[in-house]
């Protein structure tokens, strides 16, 4: 039987462009890492079942929230909820936040155990984060006194499934963009701030929240079912009026671009590794397919028609 070359090219064109829309249509698509709207928790600073403050001198710029409250009344620029309608609804959509940041992609994992993000060196820059989710599986600090930088506008959210502690004189600051809106914490256990420390972000821990003297936080202490703690600390939220959706790109890339999705699967942590496929094609992929289907059409009526010939 004589060998058509003609014919065979054509085969094997043909074979490649399956091949090509395959890749697409099969392939997940990752999602960025977002920040989630919090609904009537948005302003609260602190919120919490039991509120703890034995001393004056405590400033809370935001709504407070408790079922009961503390011993010492601290000063509060905003809105005061006891148990009303206001604070039940502000505990249901914490849960809903907390759950939208617990579905997200992990972009890095940390190795397994206790981690200092003052003096890890696995994830990049010592000291240095840009915006992705940081997953771990055991506890996380900012030891030492040390200064971790969230560098870039973005969502920035560090998940673990132990602890959450920063040391006495330690800082959480922001640069290039970051903001405060965009920071969160989601630990399993409690959540202790050092004395004289500098944080920023929203924690959301119903494992309870204690906040060390003197301590100076930017962000929100969301501890629905829950105790915070404060001693003479000065606490203020920052209000975001539309809920971003920011990616895990570098600074120069801004809120565009997506987390890296090499990382392999963390034990705890739901939906980690890849990130989740769209239910569907997804655009990209549709677009793909309207351009390169007639392409297929064509080839195979002219390998047909090579084949009669």
């Amino acid at each position: 039987m004589k060998i058509n070359s003609k014919r065979i090219a054509s085969l094997g064109t043909l074979v490649a462009i399956v091949s090509v829309v395959s890749l697409f249509i099969t392939s997940p698509l990752v999602h960025a890492a977002t920040s989630p709207g919090l609904g009537a928790a948005d302003p609260f600073v602190i919120l919490s079942s039991s509120y703890i403050n034995t001393i004056g001198g405590t400033t809370l710029s935001g709504s407070l929230g408790y079922t009961t409250g503390p011993a010492t009344a601290p000063t509060v620029n905003g809105s005061t909820h006891t148990a009303d309608i206001s604070y039940s609804q502000a505990g249901i959509d914490q849960a809903s936040a907390l759950s939208a940041l617990n579905s997200q992609p992990c972009t890095f994992n940390f190795a397994p155990g206790a981690i200092d993000l003052a003096t890890d060196t696995t994830h990049g820059t010592v000291g240095v984060y840009s915006p992705g989710v940081y997953c771990t599986t055991g506890a996380q600090s900012v030891g030492g006194g040390g200064t971790i930088t969230l560098d870039g506008a973005g969502t920035y959210i560090f998940r673990s499934t132990g602890a959450l502690t920063t040391s006495a004189n330690s800082a959480v600051t922001l640069a290039n963009g970051a903001s405060a809106c965009t920071v969160w914490w989601t630990p399993v256990q409690a959540t202790t701030l050092g004395a004289t420390s500098t944080f920023v972000g929203n924690a959301i821990d119903p494992a309870g929240i204690t906040i060390g003297n003197n301590v100076n936080w930017v962000g929100k202490a969301l501890a629905f079912g829950g105790t915070v703690t404060t001693t003479a600390d000065t606490l203020s939220t920052s209000l975001c009026a539309t809920p971003p959706t920011t990616g895990t790109g570098s600074p120069t890339t801004g809120n565009t671009s997506t987390g890296s999705t090499s990382n392999p699967t963390t034990p705890g942590f739901p939906n980690t590794g890849e990130g989740p496929m769209d239910s569907g094609f997804g655009t990209q992929s549709l677009w793909l397919v309207a351009i390169i289907a007639p392409i297929l059409a064509i080839a195979t009526i002219t390998l047909s028609k090579r084949k009669k010939a």
